[in-house]
């Protein structure tokens, strides 16, 4: 290339005096373009890290840009991908959010994206580490609850899975680790041996494996989300060791977005998860898997939708692969749950069950095909910030539910997780002057959490009774006239013309009202009338200690301060 000398470049246009303010910019132009800042994104990036501690840690901004990202191990077999919003710099890491790494001790993992800004820095804060970064001491933060379990991380929303094996209670749920808003369809795994105190486990579920062969990804990855479903032992199988009643594999029936209902199974009792096949291809999702013991089949209880109409289905098949459909229930929406309960405690006199999503139940005859109803209409047990029930399977002599408790913690508190789950309950079949009823009170378990206990009929200052949130009430009310608790901003109301409590509806018990309310740091739930009514609810002042307990109405309150679980 032939440089022009410098009087003839000069004698460029450009170069004249009444154009030189157009130089400056000129020369950023070329500044920009030969470092590509210019361009709004980089291609592809990749970054390679040997994986000698337990975490990968990923810097997460509440706000920043959504990216996928995708992990893959040495053999080039994808181990994650997901969505996240990756902070740019550390100055605006809202949180951490991990990936628990143990199975990759030793390895290099490659993680790659399809594009970064420049001057994002997010890459470089990928790191792999022993501990994880808090803002707060973990599950200690303002508005962690302090009864139930909470993901350490992500957001959740429907229970999936659960089921009591080997001694312990098994909760998988819908799990975003990688976000607060609900995505990344994960199933997260938590065990206990008292349905109070909970330790989570590795993620079990991990979703989008596309169409990748089985080879190229890990073994519990789906095609697209995995979204709600159940567990069940594997009925099916003889025990691999006669004199070990658990020596049989679980199953796990669940939704893959990207093709339909769908099998994994375990062989380490719950630990870690292989997806096996394909069940049912069809409109829905949710499947409940029931093993019939008399007919030696196997029932999947699913939400369907044909045309604009929303119903349960019900499949029978021998072998888990051949499903013919034999029934199905109109009027309900997503996650079936279909049990069988004896009604007064008598196991001559049993009925079946059957609800959805939002809790409202129908009674009746199930035949292993088809349900048919004893009523018109459904019945509730549920209100509030309830939804999307299940119940533990392989609980001799009970029946045990958990929901989703839909409580929105702020964002900008910077917390690591978004919502939480219902205390579980022990579910009954009960006659009523109605008819039969279901009835849920909270389990028995929950009052090992009990401290000091006092009693009051108008009001109450905490001072140093309690940590000032935690706490279980017991109200026994005249129901011949009004009444209300207030706790610092809450009031739970009864209204003896209406017959509701809040917006209960309630037949007195011997001329009485009688309701417990459970208080944890960012909601309360209420049983009322022996689990005649059970409620959730967002306490009005999250977070905040209790200056006052009032009670106004003919009655008595008796109060526990309560201890946090992880105490």
């Amino acid at each position: 290339m032939l440089i022009p000398p410098v009087e003839q470049i000069l004698a460029f246009p450009l170069f004249q005096e009444k154009n030189m303010k157009y130089f400056a910019s000129f020369l950023v132009f070329l500044s920009l373009l030969a470092s590509g800042s210019f361009l709004s994104a980089q291609g592809p990036v990749v970054k390679t890290i040997q994986i000698q501690n337990r975490f990968l840690l990923l810097p997460i901004s509440n706000t920043a840009e959504k990216k996928v990202l995708e992990i893959t191990d040495p053999n080039g077999v994808r181990a994650f991908k997901f969505e996240v919003t990756l902070a740019d710099s550390k100055e605006k890491v809202d949180w951490w959010s991990f990936l628990d790494v143990q199975e990759y001790q030793g390895k290099t993992l490659k993680i790659a994206t399809d594009r970064l800004e420049d001057g994002n820095r997010a890459f470089e804060l990928i790191v792999n580490a022993a501990s994880v970064p808090r803002n707060e001491p973990l599950y200690r933060e303002k508005f962690r609850p302090q009864l139930r379990f909470s993901q350490i991380q992500g957001w959740n929303n429907d229970p999936n899975g659960m089921i009591f094996w080997k001694g312990e209670y098994h909760l998988f749920w819908q799990s975003n680790p990688m976000g607060l808003p609900w995505g990344n369809m994960f199933w997260g795994h938590a065990v206990s041996p008292d349905l109070v105190h909970w330790t989570e486990q590795p993620l079990a579920l991990r979703p989008f494996g596309d169409d990748l062969p089985p080879e190229k990804k890990h073994p519990s990855m789906a095609v697209r989300n995995c979204f709600s479903g159940t567990a069940s032992p594997a009925w099916d199988k003889p025990l691999s060791n006669p004199n070990d009643p658990f020596s049989r594999p679980l199953y796990a029936a669940f939704t893959d977005t990207g093709v339909g209902e769908c099998l994994a199974v375990s062989h380490d009792h719950g630990k870690t998860w292989k997806y096996e096949s394909l069940m049912i291809s069809h409109r829905g999702r949710d499947p409940q898997l029931i093993w019939l013991e008399e007919e030696k089949t196997w029932l999947i209880a699913v939400y369907e939708e044909i045309e604009e109409n929303r119903l349960i289905a019900f499949y029978q098949s021998k072998d888990l692969k051949n499903w013919v459909r034999t029934g199905d229930i109109y009027g309900f929406f997503e996650c079936p749950n279909l049990y069988r309960l004896p009604v007064d405690g008598d196991p001559k006199n049993t009925r079946w069950v059957l609800w959805a999503a939002d809790a409202q139940y129908v009674v009746g005859q199930f035949n292993g095909k088809t349900f048919v109803p004893e009523h018109d209409g459904k019945y509730r047990l549920h209100y509030g910030r309830y939804y999307a029930s299940l119940c533990f399977n392989n609980t001799p002599g009970r029946l045990i539910q958990i929901g989703w408790a839909q409580i929105p913690i702020p964002f900008d508190a910077k917390h690591p997780f978004n919502q939480t789950f219902s205390l579980p309950l022990e579910l009954s079949l009960r006659t009523t002057p109605e008819g039969i009823r279901l009835f849920g009170e909270p389990v028995r378990e929950l009052e090992t959490l009990r401290l000091e206990e006092r009693e009051f009929t108008q009001s109450m200052i905490p001072g140093t009774f309690g940590d000032g949130q935690l706490y279980e009430l017991l109200v026994t009310a005249d129901a011949s006239e009004n009444a209300e608790l207030h706790f610092g901003k809450n009031i739970i109301r009864w209204d003896a013309q209406m017959k509701m409590l809040d917006e209960m509806p309630l037949q007195p018990l011997d001329g009485k009202i009688v309701f417990r309310v459970f208080i944890d740091r960012p909601m309360f739930e209420i049983s009322a009338n022996q689990g005649a009514a059970f409620k959730t609810a967002v306490r009005a002042d999250m977070g905040e200690k209790i200056s006052e307990f009032r009670f106004i109405g003919k009655g008595t309150v008796k109060i526990w301060s309560l201890k946090s679980i992880k105490d």
